[in-house]
């Protein structure tokens, strides 16, 4: 019975070793994904359209990636959409432009650059 109980507790102990690097570093990335995220949409709405309406659309996973003296060490694809007034004929009419944009952060997880591809 005490075989059995310490066969157990070994198997949990190992299987719990195992498993634990493996959830850290999921949340570890989760979070840097998130902290991102919100840098991203703080980075639009103060820097690039600022004024007009943001929408999300979609995030790429955040994937590291360095680029020699350049501070870069990560970067994520992002789809949104800007609202902006057109006028035709003198009439005024909100309209939605998709964007695809790639950010590139610091080891701050600040953006340091963004680059554009306007899509229809």
């Amino acid at each position: 019975m005490v075989l059995i109980f310490k066969t157990t507790v070994m198997r949990l102990t190992f299987f719990l070793l195992l498993i634990l690097p493996v959830i850290v570093k999921a949340q570890i990335n989760r979070s840097a994904t998130e902290f991102a995220k919100d840098n991203i949409s703080e980075y639009i709405t103060t820097k690039l359209f600022k004024g007009y309406p943001y929408k999300p659309v979609s995030y790429s996973e955040l994937k590291s990636g360095e680029e020699k003296n350049s501070g870069i060490t990560s970067f994520i694809e992002h789809k949104f959409e800007i609202t902006e007034v057109q006028t035709t004929a003198g009439k005024k009419a909100p309209v939605q432009k998709p964007y695809k944009f790639v950010f590139y952060f610091n080891e701050k997880m600040k953006v340091v650059r963004a680059e554009t591809y306007y899509s229809n």
